[in-house]
């Protein structure tokens, strides 16, 4: 049989009842005597809280520090989002800024074009092929219609040529499809600087000194840059339909395909000298 937890013992039982007695001789006393309130504050402010004060210090401690480590963590997460977030705002800022750089040389173009579009003359396709050797159309209109050497000639859909022999009565057109004709023009995406010849052979056009490493893909858009006063900026010219990059060679073969289908034009648009880009 195991020894008891508790073991009986007559000492044991005798400090109990003193204590009890001390107890009830305690409260008996502070009963009659209310001046034994003061020693209880006494004992409570310099005893009892001091104690209390040491044994919950270190425990109040250790849950400020916990707390503000934690605290300390919450704010470097909050710092890390706030710096991405001003990061992702710089480069819409960015944007926003590119946009409306965009937005304000679209309306200038806008307005460019629609003064030239009030002074334009139509007229009509009478002859193919009027100039030995070159690709080139004949218009019913002449100088008495004030038609001038150099004006654009464009359809409804984009640039056909321009006007190099002007008579009276009739007015002869270099084609765009020409291997003599050069285009100054831009890539609308990227915004390069191209120079555009015609091939002859096919009726596509070709982009002249193009470097191997230039960026520019298929479907890209070539419209005219109005540089040199040969052309209306803004025309289009083309889209990019094969990109071959010679490997071994400085410049790369682009074929693009005219946005005007210039055999089915039987109409032409001149532009007007006046507006005419200088």
């Amino acid at each position: 049989m195991s020894p008891p937890i508790f073991k009986k013992s007559v000492t044991n039982l005798y400090f109990l009842i003193l204590l009890i007695s001390i107890s009830i001789i305690s409260i008996v006393v502070d009963l009659k005597n209310p001046s034994t309130n003061y020693i209880r504050i006494i004992i409570n402010d310099f005893v009892v809280n001091p104690i209390q004060y040491i044994v919950k210090t270190p425990s109040s401690f250790f849950s400020s520090y916990i707390e503000e480590e934690k605290t300390i963590n919450q704010l470097r997460l909050k710092i890390d989002k706030l710096a991405k977030d001003n990061k992702v705002l710089k480069m819409n800022l960015q944007r926003i800024t590119s946009l409306e750089n965009e937005v304000s040389r679209l309306r200038s173009i806008k307005s460019v074009m629609t003064e030239k579009i009030k002074n334009i003359k139509i007229a009509k396709i009478t002859h193919r092929d009027v100039i030995p050797n070159k690709e080139s159309l004949q218009m019913n209109i002449g100088s008495k219609d004030f038609i001038k050497i150099g004006q654009t000639v464009m359809g409804t859909n984009g640039l056909v040529g321009q006007v190099v022999e002007v008579s009276m009565y009739s007015s002869k057109v270099l084609l765009i499809t020409d291997i003599n004709s050069n285009v100054p023009a831009i890539n609308t995406r990227t915004g390069k600087q191209l120079i555009i010849k015609g091939r002859s052979q096919d009726d596509f056009l070709e982009i002249s000194f193009l470097k191997n490493n230039t960026d520019i893909r298929s479907g890209d858009l070539i419209v005219t840059s109005g540089q040199a006063g040969r052309f209306i900026a803004s025309l289009n010219v083309g889209r990019v339909i094969e990109i071959i990059r010679n490997e071994g060679e400085r410049f790369a073969t682009v074929i693009i395909e005219p946005s005007e289908y210039i055999n089915d034009v039987n109409e032409v648009i001149i532009s007007s000298d006046e507006y005419k880009d200088k």
